[in-house]
């Protein structure tokens, strides 16, 4: 027993010294000396990705093409409809009416429905809110009593100082009641009105509405004029703004035809100190030409505001234009008739192409139509006002 463990751990040696002497064969050659060290040849070079940005349409894949034949416009300027009613009216407000759950049954006639809502969203200066109420059983006109009514400051973390009393008082169909800003000139930001009516002896129902307030003394600035000229194949509107506070600032116009129809919509936004200076908004030339509508044109809805960064409201009103501007009869054929192609659309293009040569499927678009969807201003990374 122990004579085979010794001839079994000479012939494990034996191997382990045979294993040895092949790898270090191996490593010296046949002839015994070192080998010659391996050489690795260099890959072959390619010639660099030509950009998309200096790449013909035609020669780009489908995907891409396709990607861009759909984003025609700049973020900041882009074709305007009659179905664009929030920017064709950026301070209405869109309640209607809603039915109270308990009167809804299988009798129609029975059911009661409300609405509460004020003459606009947002108000700068002491400018009275004039809020209404109306009920309707049956879609006729109900007999009501309004129990509770009032208005409180809302700051980040709820209800600011006591709640103000609202009086309303019957007018035609509705209850109407006002609310004086300048009593709350100390507040900027949201006010919540509140209202609690009786609709049938016992039962009643209540509900809420919330404004924006931005008194004079937080005003950050004025729009104070507007001219136009046409600039590298763009309209573009210069609108003349005194700056109180500086500050980072945006500012929005709608641009119609001399019928009134609705045909483009232009934003700007950056830094700006506090002084006079001239905002170009600038009507990328292809909106113009794919509306088909030449000047002149009436600028309307001209508006601002100043972004509060971390703040409570995140917004300071500027006051709205007064009036409307009208430029020059400028002919179409002077506005050019080229796609906008921005940094944007040139990364998300390149990083599409990176895709298509690593081998992944990509969705290719569908055919762009005649006319381009329009699409809202851009406005991201801006937090809405709650």
């Amino acid at each position: 027993m122990q004579a085979g463990r010794r001839r079994a751990a000479v012939a494990l040696g034996a191997g382990l010294v045979s294993l040895g002497l092949y790898v270090l064969l191996r490593m010296l050659g046949s002839d015994g000396a070192p080998p010659e060290p391996a050489v690795t040849p260099a890959p072959a070079q390619e010639s660099p990705r030509r950009p998309v940005a200096e790449t013909p349409p035609a020669e780009l894949p489908e995907p891409i093409r396709r990607f861009l034949e759909a984003t025609p416009y700049p973020p900041s300027s882009g074709r305007l409809t009659r179905a664009h009613e929030d920017l064709l009216r950026p301070n209405a407000r869109y309640e209607r009416h809603r039915p109270i759950p308990d009167t809804l049954g299988d009798d129609p006639a029975g059911a009661v429905t409300w609405l509460f809502t004020a003459d606009q969203w947002a108000y700068v200066g002491p400018t009275p809110v004039r809020a209404w109420l109306e009920v309707r059983r049956g879609g006729r006109p109900a007999s009501i009593r309004v129990v509770a009514a009032s208005a409180v400051r809302e700051g980040a973390d709820g209800p600011v100082g006591n709640p103000e009393p609202l009086r309303f008082v019957p007018d035609g169909e509705r209850w109407v009641t006002e609310l004086s800003l300048a009593d709350m000139a100390d507040h900027s930001g949201p006010i919540v009105l509140d209202v609690r009516f009786e609709y049938e002896p016992g039962r009643f129902h209540e509900d809420r509405l919330r404004i924006l307030s931005t008194p004079a003394s937080r005003v950050p600035g004025r729009i104070v004029e507007m001219s136009d000229r046409v600039s590298g194949g763009n309209l573009v509107l210069d609108l003349g703004v005194e700056v109180d506070v500086s500050g980072f600032f945006r500012f929005d116009a709608n641009v119609l035809g001399a019928s009134g129809q609705p045909v483009a919509f232009v934003a700007w936004k950056g830094d700006l100190a506090k002084g006079t200076h001239q905002i170009p908004l600038e009507v990328w030339g292809k909106v113009l030409r794919d509306a088909g509508v030449p000047g002149p044109y009436t600028v309307q809805q001209i508006r601002g505001y100043r972004f509060v960064d971390g703040g409570y409201p995140d917004r300071e009103l500027l006051p709205d234009a007064t009036g409307t501007h009208t430029t020059a009869p400028w002919p179409l054929d002077l506005f050019n008739d080229f796609p906008h192609v921005g940094e944007d659309e040139i990364r998300t293009a390149e990083l599409m192409l990176d895709d298509i040569e690593q081998g992944r499927a990509l969705v290719t678009p569908p055919v762009a139509s005649g006319s381009v969807e329009p699409r809202p201003p851009d406005d991201d990374a801006e937090p809405a006002v709650r």
